[in-house]
């Protein structure tokens, strides 16, 4: 590696640095209010399936409505272990039986809520195959597609999204927003599946069909504008993961405007106020600089450099490059501070306390080493 690499991180600077500075706005825009982080409405629907059931079964064996109802109470308990094991066991006995759909549904928010998503992936897709009423094959598959997403089962989603998207006037139990929501999940799939293009495309689509139809003012709160705003930052992290960092100041700066061009997506996202989108979109963006800075820190040192030059340098690349981190950790804790003063929990808030635990653990052993 060139001994100039260090010096090349200013143009990355440069670059990231245009990433958080503010938008020029409109005379509109500076007179709108700037939302507030909502809980979201979107997400996991965590209403157990338990009532309706009991309308359709008739001369079923009693054993299993004692277990079902046991089950139901261990689950509002949140003893989730041993409700999950009650609602396997009775899914597993009796697939055909009127209570499995519903068992493998509930078995999905238990498993969703302990983060075993390859799991609830395979029980909300049994539920959404099985079910009866519409609006319950609606919620499975809105859970199964959060559930495969996190699972990172892409070409899944994709091939069931773009089926459903295919024959929506078939699903009569769909309203506009649950349209909308499917529809930017494929574009999500397509980007991770290689089809950049193809899923930024249908995320603009649907990103310029809100904001026509909703007033400027009014354009916040709207999960779907921040999903779609969140899928168009993902396309330019998944150019920006396709970049390899070589040693030329031009490799560098294409990996920092892809860094720039996502994250302005994800602030947009964030200004909609939805909060699981803020935590998602605050995660990612904070994940491109430590992803960069990973790349930058596994650069070997140059071979020609003594001993005592080789710790120079390296001390002298980790005062340039820490930015990077102080940037993520500070996306961070805005993100989950937000999302603490509503009570809200997600996947994102948990991973975003890991990365900050991450980030001060390396902090702590690098200070360490280069006061020494």
């Amino acid at each position: 590696m060139s001994r100039i690499f260090p010096i090349l991180i200013v143009s990355c600077m440069i670059f990231v640095s245009c990433a958080t500075a503010p938008e020029r706005k409109t005379e509109e825009e500076q007179k709108s209010p700037k939302p507030t982080p909502v809980e979201s409405e979107y997400g996991i629907r965590v209403t157990p399936k338990s009532v309706e059931i009991y309308e359709v079964r008739k001369g079923e064996e009693e054993d299993f409505d004692k277990l079902f109802a046991e089950a139901n109470r261990l689950f509002d308990e949140n003893k989730l272990d041993e409700a999950e094991r009650i609602y396997t066991r009775i899914a597993e006995m009796d697939p055909e039986h009127a209570l499995a759909p519903s068992c493998r549904y509930n078995a999905g928010l238990i498993e969703i809520k302990l983060r075993n998503w390859e799991a609830a992936e395979k029980n909300f897709f049994s539920a959404y195959q099985t079910m009866q009423k519409p609006e319950d094959k609606r919620d499975a598959l809105l859970n199964w597609l959060e559930a495969a997403r996190n699972a990172g089962f892409w070409e899944k989603i994709s091939k069931t999204g773009g089926k459903i998207i295919d024959n929506f006037p078939a699903y009569g139990e769909f309203n506009e927003s649950n349209r909308r929501e499917i529809s930017l999940r494929y574009a999500e799939s397509l980007i991770m599946t290689g089809k950049i293009e193809e899923g930024r495309r249908l995320a603009d689509y649907w990103r310029m069909t809100i904001l026509r139809e909703t007033p400027h003012r009014e354009a916040v709160y709207i999960p779907e504008l921040a999903l779609a705003y969140f899928v168009l930052g993902r396309s330019f992290v998944k150019e920006f993961k396709g970049l390899d960092l070589g040693d030329s100041t031009e490799s560098l700066e294409e990996k920092c405007k892809k860094i720039v061009e996502a994250q302005t997506q994800f602030l947009k996202a964030i200004n909609v106020g939805v909060i699981f989108w803020t935590n998602a979109s605050a995660f990612e963006a904070a994940k491109l600089y430590t992803d960069l800075y990973a790349e930058m820190e596994a650069k070997p040192v140059p071979e020609d450099l003594s001993d005592e030059e080789k710790s120079v340098y390296t001390c002298e690349l980790w005062k340039k490059i820490s930015i990077l981190l102080k940037k993520s950790r500070k996306t961070l804790v805005k993100s989950t501070e937000a999302a603490k003063k509503i009570g809200e929990e997600n996947e994102y808030t948990e991973k975003s306390f890991k990365m900050v635990e991450e980030i001060d653990r390396i902090y702590e052993e690098k200070e360490n080493i280069c006061r020494n």
